[in-house]
Formats: structure tokens, sequence, C-alpha cells
């Protein structure tokens, strides 16, 4: 009971903190513009205006797919329906703790109660790590590449924070396959690499280190494994979250059309690459949601093409609907999952 309690004073502090952040944030974009931009948003288009949260909905539901796809090689049974239900607790649960640390948690319960043993659901999601880290690393290099110059140009600062964020992004998925696949890098690991981690200071305990380095390659090799005799299903997934990504990078567009921007089709590469140097940024910021930097963030590089009240206006309207609408939707939908049955295997 005492940890319950702890947990829902961290989540309500976590929450606090979000709302504290983003209202800094807001009022500072408004201080110096806010007629212009209260007026922007009081006179936005409600057909496209819908268009956005069934966007930020669809999302979900892509994962929600993802997850059925997993789910369904060691749980026929498994629907869409209930793969949706665990992408909007995952979401909720990511939003409201420090570096997203939660949602994993979360998503393990939820799977619990819908009939899958916890062993099959911590497949099931490395398997998903798997394939979506690949995934965004391959479609934030393909964005890279294809406007590399243009960006680097105009937003040197910021596009050597999305290059380190990209490399570690990288390094993350290709050290995995390095390890399992290459004997002689877990081996240097596993005795100089981590050595150097102590005496940096970085790791406190080598032999505790070494047995979680163990334990994470173990479980990443079997379930690359196990992919490998599941194409058609690795295939789908691959393409699903290639659309997945492209419908999050592709809403600062409709946020923008919503508005009554002037917005070209021809800008649709760069709001994508845009939108996912965000997202690159993002991992530096630990604060739950990233709130306060993905604002400032956004601002900053969305307001080279649509000037600083068009880029403040479509944040706003962008992180409502990307970050509080889900994250009330996710919270809905947890209170829902909790209060149903548990599902027997």
């Amino acid at each position: 009971m005492k940890t319950w309690k702890k947990i829902v004073k961290s989540y309500a502090f976590n929450i606090a903190l979000v709302v504290g952040f983003t209202g800094f944030v807001l009022w500072l974009t408004l201080k110096d513009n806010y007629q212009e931009i209260l007026a922007m948003i009081r006179g936005a288009n409600v057909g496209w205006l819908l268009v956005i949260p069934a966007l930020a909905i669809l999302y979900q539901v892509i994962i929600g797919w993802i997850l059925k796809r997993l789910t369904l090689l060691s749980n026929p049974k498994y629907k869409l329906s209930q793969g949706v239900v665990n992408a909007f607790v995952a979401s909720f649960f990511h939003g409201v703790t420090p570096s997203a640390s939660g949602g994993q948690f979360a998503q393990i319960y939820i799977f619990k109660k819908q009939g899958v043993r916890v062993s099959d659901s911590a497949s099931i999601l490395w398997m998903d790590f798997i394939i979506y880290q690949s995934t965004m690393v391959a479609s934030v290099f393909i964005l890279i590449l294809l406007r590399f110059t243009y960006f680097y140009a105009h937003y040197s600062q910021f596009f050597l924070l999305v290059l380190v964020g990209f490399m570690i992004n990288g390094a993350i998925i290709i050290g995995l396959w390095a390890l399992v696949t290459f004997p002689k890098v877990y081996t240097w690991l596993s005795t100089k690499g981590i050595l150097i981690g102590v005496k940096l200071h970085i790791v406190k305990d080598r032999e505790k280190a070494l047995a979680n380095l163990d334990i994470q390659l173990e479980r990443f090799a079997s379930e690359t494994k196990k992919l490998k005799g599941h194409r058609k299903t690795i295939i789908l997934v691959i393409l699903a979250n290639f659309v997945r990504l492209f419908v999050y990078y592709i809403i600062p567009y409709f946020c923008a059309l919503a508005l009554n921007i002037p917005v070209d089709a021809n800008l649709i590469l760069d709001i994508l690459a845009l939108s996912s140097f965000v997202s690159m940024i993002n991992c530096f910021i630990p604060i739950p949601g990233a709130s306060g930097g993905t604002e400032a963030t956004f601002i900053l590089m969305f307001s080279t093409i649509f000037g600083s009240v068009g880029a403040s206006s479509i944040m706003i309207l962008w992180r409502f609907i990307t970050y509080y609408f889900v994250m009330i939707l996710g919270g809905l939908t947890f209170i829902y999952a909790k209060a149903k049955p548990d599902l027997v295997d």
C-alpha cells in the first residue's frame, strides 16, 4: 500500500512538473505576440482541425496493430482492440515518467490483464523495441541524407545535437547487433569497456553491470532469432513503423493548414525532417514528456519556415494534440483497462 502511494505521489509530482514547465514555456511563447497567436488559433479551420486529433489517434492505432502482430506469434487470440488499449496506456505512462521510463512496465501490466504471460510480454516488447529502433534510425538517416546541406547551413548549432542524438540512437541498435554477432566486441566490452566505466565512475558495480549486460544480450539474441523465423511479420511491422513515423512527423503540416498559415506541399519533406529532429533532441531531455525543451526546440526549428508567430501557434496546437490530448485518452484508457477483469491465457 505504501509503495502504491509513493507511485501515485511520484506521478502527481511528474504531472505537476509537466504543467509547470509547459506553463513557463507558454508564457515565454505568448508574452510578446499573444494577440497574433490567439487570433490565429481562434480563426482555425475546423475541418483541418479535426484531421489533427484523427492523425494522433491513428498513430496509436498503428502502434496497437504492431503490438497485435507481434503478440500473435505467441498468443493467437490477441485482438487489435487490446493492442490499441496497450498503446494508449503506454503513451500515458511514457508521458508522465522521466525519460519515458514507465511505459514498458505499464504495458507488461496491461498484457498480463489481457491474458499474456509476463515472459511473452517481455519478448513482445523487446521485438517491438528492436524493430522500432531500427526503423526510426533508418528513417532519420534518410531524412538527414536528403536535406543534410540545407539543414546544416540553417540549423548548424541544433543540427549538431540532432547528429549526436542520431548517433546515440543508432549506436544502441548497432552496438547490440555487434555484441551478439562479434564475440571479440563482447569480450572487449565485458573486460576493458566495463573497467573503463568503473574508473570513470560511470559504472558503480562491475559484477552487476556485467550480469545486466549478459541478460540484455541474451534477450536481444533470443528475440532476433525469433524474428528471423517470421520474415512476413518483420516486413509488415517495419512498414507499419515507417507509416507510424510518417503520420507523427507530418502533423505540423496539418497544424499549419488548420491555422490558415500558407504552407506549400514542397515543404513536406522539410517538415518531416524537422519533426524527426525535434524528436531526436528530445532524447536529451529527462523531464517527463520532455516538457519545456520540446516546445522551445520546436519553435526554434520551425520558425525559419513559418516565422516566430506561425511556429509558436503551430507548436501550441501540435503539442496539445500529440501530448496532452493523447495523455488524457491514455489516462482514461488505463482507468478502463484497470477496471476490467483479468483474462486467463
